[in-house]
């Protein structure tokens, strides 16, 4: 396009455009010159002014594309006049978008810029301004589409004056200005829509309709679409969708808890862990759609899946309240894969889900329901490895333990099968998961127990997993080293900054005939010792020419020895205080533990929660005394011997007047 046609028609300066368009700065002719010479003239400002006109920007807009989406006022309406009245095509010329002037003058909201093209258009009929109007561009909009995209209601307004039945046509299998309004969240266009044509189309893409996309928006206008047409939550997407899927498939999240998030874990595709915990909820428009339509309850999509089976996938507890207590035969629905909705909810971690299943007995008939695969429940639990949602399975006793699937495994099987040859933490969920089902006599296959496993047949692989845990021995022991150290180190100093000081004429401590003195001194010492062979057991776990049985041993030797280490030094701290404080200030000491309490329970709380866990739904399915007969009493007891060895020697030297 001509440099200075842009520029006048950006600004709005018609007359500048006259004269560059029509010749009005050229001098008359005397009244003696010939005819001839005046119609060449005119012929030449002629094809002069249509050569200009002809030029387009790079995405091809005419001048009159320029002038429509430039401005509002006089100055552009008279600049719209004199590009028509000098090239009338334009007005349904197109860019390389598809774009009429029409579409570019409802998305920059110009609505006297849209009457007056519409006037230009009905000079010549009717059936011109219909023709222009519902011309789609490249990506299937008219002018309407681009009004309500760019929020502009007194577009809308002009543009359904001009044609009332506007908002009825679309590029098939696209979005109607009605869809899009919605998409958009703008309500009150969507209303306006309405009350100019009742008649005007719902359909989406993908053969989705207005409704589908209201259930994801705002639940004021689900209630305006359904009394406008309730046929329209029967309508199916080209994926067998219902509205009722759509608005169960919201995933409902719950906060994380007190602690603030620092390493943000992202998986492609997905939301992530809020961090501020203010999103919305999920609109709950169940027994709204219910009420619209009941057979909605039981309308499956393509993959076979149902209302409830949506609703268990996106953890929409309330949904499911909802749907079985209106039409419990719900409960009952299986997929194309012959799952019910507690298999998607197992599979899919849902622990709300389960547990309210789990307790309540109308669900009885579905706990050990098996899919096509033969799978119950409890087997896709022990397959997904999450520790909640088996454990509230495994505390139902209605739960078989033993049932084969289709491959001949029991959920012990499964568990067995499903944790890879490693070093894994006695924490692990899949470790205590087995831990579990062994505790509770869960049966595994029936078959010969004697055979070897795959890896004593195959060298490589056996070579390869030997790599693999001593590669996992020897990261590990260069951080837990650094710990230790630490712990010998402060253990180390304060044998040497005693508390209550030393006597001036003696250089004895001042506190050594007291029993709590003698009690920090067998800490301090504990610590020191364990954190010292702790340092040993490590060097010999780190060796790589060490055997791998071996460095695994003194692994676990080193991590119980510093974890003994460190509870004599949190013990020695405590006396240390109790010496020094509580002479002066006793409230204080009793804060400060107090707070050293409370901080150690919140923290612990994540690392002993698995464990507590696991005790609980034993002591739930099998009672408490045999696993209070287990090695748990046991093992209690030899992680406590440090301050079962402090209390005694404070009480010997006590006793046996060695103070």
């Amino acid at each position: 396009m001509d440099p200075e046609l842009l520029m006048e028609v950006n600004n709005g300066d018609h007359k500048h455009l006259r004269r560059l368009l029509g010749g009005e700065d050229q001098v008359a002719s005397p009244a003696t010159a010939a005819a001839a010479a005046i119609v060449v003239n005119i012929d030449r400002h002629a094809i002069v002014s249509s050569a200009i006109l002809q030029g387009v920007t790079p995405d091809g807009d005419s001048a009159l594309h320029a002038v429509a989406a430039s401005g509002d006022g006089d100055r552009y309406l008279e600049s719209a006049k004199v590009i028509y009245g000098k090239a009338g095509h334009l007005l349904g010329a197109r860019n390389t978008g598809g774009s009429t002037p029409l579409h570019r003058a409802a998305r920059a909201g110009n609505s006297q810029m849209l009457s007056l093209l519409i006037e230009l258009a009905r000079a010549d009929g009717t059936s011109r301004v219909e023709t222009i109007l519902r011309t789609q561009n490249g990506v299937g909009e008219t002018t309407l589409h681009e009004a309500i995209r760019g929020d502009h209601a007194s577009a809308v307004d002009v543009l359904m004056t001009a044609d009332p039945c506007l908002a009825r046509h679309h590029l098939v299998n696209a979005a109607s200005p009605l869809f899009l309004a919605v998409s958009l969240c703008r309500y009150g266009m969507a209303q306006k829509l309405y009350e100019r044509d009742n008649q005007l189309s719902y359909s989406g893409p993908g053969g989705q309709n207005a409704l589908h996309a209201a259930v994801l928006r705002n639940k004021d206008m689900v209630e305006l679409l359904i009394g406008w047409n309730t046929q329209l939550t029967k309508q199916r997407d080209q994926y067998g969708n219902t509205p009722l899927h759509f608005a169960l498939s919201v995933l409902e999240r719950h906060p994380h808890g007190m602690l603030p998030i620092y390493a943000v874990p992202v998986i492609k595709g997905k939301d992530i862990t809020t961090l501020l915990n203010i999103e919305e909820p999920p609109l709950e428009l169940t027994r709204q759609l219910l009420e619209a339509d009941a057979l909605s309850a039981y309308e499956p999509d393509k993959k076979g899946s149902f209302p409830i089976h949506i609703a268990a996938s996106s953890n929409r507890l309330s949904a499911i309240i909802i749907l079985v207590t209106r039409y419990p035969g719900c409960a009952s629905l299986r997929d194309a894969d012959g799952r019910t909705f507690l298999h998607i909810a197992v599979k899919k971690k849902r622990f709300d889900i389960v547990w309210y299943v789990c307790q309540t007995p109308m669900f009885s008939s579905i706990l050990n329901t098996q899919d096509n695969e033969g799978n119950s429940a409890l087997h896709l639990a022990v397959e997904a490895g999450n520790l909640w949602t088996f454990a509230c399975l495994f505390v139902n006793k209605h739960i078989d333990l033993n049932l084969l699937n289709n491959k001949q495994h029991t959920p012990r099987e499964v568990s067995i099968s499903s944790i890879p040859t490693g070093l894994y933490c006695f924490l692990n969920s899949r470790i205590l998961i087995q831990e579990a089902l062994m505790s509770a006599n869960a049966t595994c296959d029936i078959c010969r127990r004697d055979d070897d496993v795959e890896e004593e047949h195959n060298p490589k692989l056996q070579a390869a997993n030997e790599e693999k845990g001593s590669k996992v021995v020897s990261d590990s022991t260069q951080f837990l080293s650094f710990g230790i150290v630490l712990v010998i180190t402060m253990a180390f100093g304060a044998t040497f900054a005693l508390p209550g000081g030393y006597k001036a004429d003696e250089g004895t401590p001042a506190l050594a005939r007291t029993k709590q003195f003698q009690g920090f001194l067998m800490a301090n010492a504990l610590a020191f010792l364990c954190s010292t062979v702790a340092i040993i057991s490590l060097s010999f776990a780190g060796t790589p020419t060490v055997e791998l049985l071996m460095r695994y041993t003194q692994y676990n030797l080193s991590i119980f020895l510093a974890l003994n280490a460190l509870g004599s030094l949190v013990v020695a701290f405590i006396i240390a205080l109790y010496v020094m404080i509580t002479p002066v200030a006793a409230i204080t000491f009793i804060a400060v533990i107090v707070v050293i309490v409370s901080t150690t329970i919140l923290y612990s709380a994540t690392l002993v929660e698995k464990l507590s866990i696991l005790l609980l739904v034993l002591c739930f399915r099998i009672g408490i005394l045999p696993v209070l007969r287990s090695s748990i009493s046991k093992l209690i007891l030899f992680t406590c011997w440090p301050l079962i060895v402090i209390i005694v020697w404070q009480e010997t030297c006590m006793a046996t007047h060695v103070i």
